[in-house]
Order: C-alpha cells, then sequence, then structure tokens
C-alpha cells in the first residue's frame, strides 16, 4: 500500500495547507477513558469508553471499544478488538468496527522511542461494508523502565486508506504529553488534526485527554 512514506512526506504539506478550509473547520472535544486489565502476563484487556461532541455542529457521538492484546512479540505486540460508535442524539450514525492491529516498538535513543502500528478495521456504517486501512508512526520521548511522575512529549503521523474511495482519504497528526502519575494511572493530553479528502468537514482540530487505568 505504500501507507508508510504516505504518512511521512505529505503529513506536514497537507496539514499546513488547510487555510482554503477554514470554514469547513470544526472544533472538537475528544474525551476518552481506558480501563487496562492484565489477567496473565502476555494478555491485557482494554475497555475503551470516549466521546467527540462537535463544539460548530449538533453532532454528539459516543463509542464503546473492547479489545484484548497478547504482549508476545519482542519488541511489539498484537491487538484484536471491537467498537460501536453511535449518535447520542439520534439513529443517524451507527458503526461497528472489527479492529485488528499490530505494533513494533523501536528505540531511537536511550530517550527517544518510535512505534509503527499497522491497523486493519472492517467496518459496517449504517449497515454498509467497507474498511480501513491504517499506519501510525509514533515518536515519544520516555524513560525506560517507565517511571511515575515522569512526563513523556509524543508525536504521531497517520494515514488511513479507505475502501470506499480506494485511496488515502485521511491524514492525521498528534502532538501530546503523557502525564505518568503512577505505574497505573496517567493522563495523556494532547491537540490533534485530522484533513480529509473526500469527507466532510475538511478538517478536524481537537483537544484530547485520555485517562488511562490499569487493574
Amino acid at each position: 500500500m505504500g501507507l508508510r512514506m504516505l504518512v511521512a512526506l505529505p503529513l506536514v504539506a497537507t496539514l499546513g495547507a488547510c487555510g482554503s478550509a477554514r470554514a469547513q473547520t470544526t472544533n472538537e472535544v475528544w474525551p476518552e477513558l481506558d480501563v487496562y486489565w492484565r489477567p496473565a502476563e502476555h494478555q491485557r484487556s482494554l475497555l475503551e469508553l470516549s466521546a467527540s461532541a462537535e463544539q460548530e455542529g449538533p453532532k454528539h457521538e459516543a463509542t464503546v471499544g473492547t479489545y484484548q492484546d497478547y504482549l508476545f512479540l519482542p519488541r511489539g505486540y498484537v491487538r484484536a478488538g471491537y467498537r460501536f460508535t453511535f449518535s447520542t442524539r439520534d439513529a443517524s450514525y451507527r458503526e461497528s468496527r472489527v479492529v485488528l492491529e499490530s505494533t513494533l516498538s523501536h528505540d531511537l535513543s536511550t530517550l527517544w522511542h518510535l512505534a509503527d502500528r499497522i491497523r486493519v478495521e472492517p467496518r459496517w456504517v449504517n449497515g454498509a461494508f467497507s474498511y480501513r486501512i491504517r499506519e501510525r508512526l509514533h515518536v515519544q520521548r520516555e524513560r525506560r523502565p517507565i517511571r511515575a511522575w515522569a512526563l513523556a512529549p509524543y508525536g504521531t503521523a497517520e494515514a488511513y486508506y479507505d475502501s470506499r474511495y480506494r485511496t488515502i482519504a485521511r491524514i492525521g497528526g498528534r502532538v501530546g504529553n503523557v502525564f505518568r502519575f503512577s505505574p497505573t494511572r496517567s493522563l495523556d493530553v494532547y491537540l490533534a488534526r485530522q484533513v480529509n479528502s473526500r469527507t466532510l468537514p475538511r478538517a478536524i482540530d481537537a483537544l484530547g485527554l485520555t485517562l488511562a487505568l490499569t487493574y
């Protein structure tokens, strides 16, 4: 698919060339709660509860997801799960999504780390089937082993191939920081930018807040 090159090369140009689409840019807040559970050494379960609410429109959506991680890879893990997203105001949007992904990590230095995630998403959006293939590059500054009361700034770049359009229909990026209060509690605060070439709104700016709890 050549997604890795399409993530790295056009991201800066695409995210910076949206001045003509300012009228089609929406502002959102993305709150999320992630609850992790480790039933075994190489196994991890995740419950995701998230929402989006456009500040300039009537759209309100909520997402419930459940995932199972298998942590047996030498430098990463694989994940399988299911997400259901729905409109909280009416029945205008319903999406069922299967999530299959693999993440490989690389140490760039003693402090900087790179994670390459490939995700395949078979989807049923209002009953119509399609699929997406996503690749995300995630660069983060963090000490290993991870310590409590530590700061972990990061940046991401991601490309979304959508079978409905047979092309990469979205490019997104984030910059943020993970505040780790303890080995089992953290808060991820980030600014996100998404640029859509096939759907409206053309651009989304979002403030994200993700609270992660591990049991």
